[in-house]
């Protein structure tokens, strides 16, 4: 272990990848391109793809909402009194959560409905729906506001969630760089990454590479249906390898850059970080714990007839930097005259 004492010390090791452009591989049947709308440190990449088959990947065990049965064709629907009723009339998605037919809009920013509903920039959040009920006790619509976007029951035909998975699939996202605030000290170069016991770790991911973290926006049309999805790095999971529950964090993390004035108390900006409680075996220097990730991407989704849903897909870290946990201990000394 290490026992070389400082009154103010810390430690960082920013692991990066080099941006590159972006793998385009889709599923057979289809053909796709991959555009950049603006530089790699904004994050934005769009790629827009054409099927003329249905594909998905039975290898992705991701999440999936898409009304009440995921991804089915044959969805059925209730009203609050368990009738069943169309699932579609028109262009109106039955919503059981309010019992009648909607469609969402596109309000403009300044429209008055979003008062209730902006951030504190005066960002409008959420979304707008119009509503109606159909049949004898037919009413006029009326907005109602959603804090999230529509999930649909499905419509027979192109399944929507197979064409957005072919098109995630050709944004070609990268594992997750793990970065940890831990360090090489300079004459023990031998135990290599080394950290304390009670401090904390700074976490993070590599953010400068958008297939790392960022948002995508990806557009595929088959059998004359288009497809919209938004695809945005929702959270990251860090897993400390000592068997403690995994930290789980909103943001990419923040870099520790190497700062020998910096306290090791000092807490990460984002709170991304752990604190290991245990040390590992003393003077070994192959006992170690190895940091893994997992970023989880969330992917909203519309189409040109009206369906919308979400699901999530993870992408795990190649690479796990391994970090000995030790003990600072400080020595005290009488000063000479």
């Amino acid at each position: 272990m290490l026992k070389r004492a400082s009154l103010a010390m810390s430690v960082g090791l920013l692991l990066l990848s080099v941006p590159c452009a972006p793998s385009v591989s889709v599923a057979d049947g289809c053909t796709a391109s991959v555009e950049l709308e603006s530089q790699y440190d904004s994050g934005a990449v769009t790629t827009r793809a054409s099927c003329k088959s249905t594909v998905d990947d039975p290898s992705d065990d991701s999440s999936d909402t898409h009304g009440p049965s995921g991804n089915s064709q044959t969805n059925s629907c209730h009203d609050s009194s368990g009738t069943e009723v169309a699932c579609w009339v028109e262009d109106h998605w039955w919503s059981s959560a309010l019992n009648l037919y909607c469609y969402t809009v596109q309000l403009p920013v300044d429209d008055a409905l979003w008062n209730l509903h902006r951030d504190a920039q005066g960002k409008p959040q959420g979304t707008f729906n119009m509503c109606r009920s159909y049949g004898k006790e037919a009413t006029t619509e009326a907005p109602y506001w959603s804090e999230t976007g529509p999930v649909t029951p499905a419509r027979p035909g192109t399944d929507p969630v197979a064409v957005v998975r072919s098109s995630v699939a050709s944004l070609g996202l990268h594992p997750p760089t793990v970065g940890v605030g831990a360090y090489v000290y300079p004459g023990y170069e031998d135990w290599g990454l080394s950290w304390w016991v009670g401090a904390p770790l700074w976490l993070w991911v590599d953010a400068t590479d958008p297939l790392q973290w960022g948002t995508h926006t990806v557009t595929a049309t088959q059998d004359g249906l288009t497809v919209t999805a938004t695809v945005t790095a929702s959270r990251v999971k860090f897993d400390p390898g000592d068997d403690a529950e995994p930290v789980t964090c909103a943001t990419p993390g923040t870099p520790r850059p190497w700062n020998p004035n910096d306290p090791l108390s000092h807490h990460s900006p984002t709170g991304c970080e752990y604190t290991y409680l245990t040390t590992n075996q003393l003077g070994d220097k192959t006992s170690r714990f190895s940091v893994s990730a997992t970023v989880t991407w969330t992917v909203n989704w519309t189409t040109t007839d009206g369906q919308a849903g979400t699901f999530t897909t993870d992408m795990s870290s190649a690479a796990t930097p391994a970090i000995h946990i030790g003990e600072l201990r400080v020595v005290l000394t009488t000063p000479s005259h």
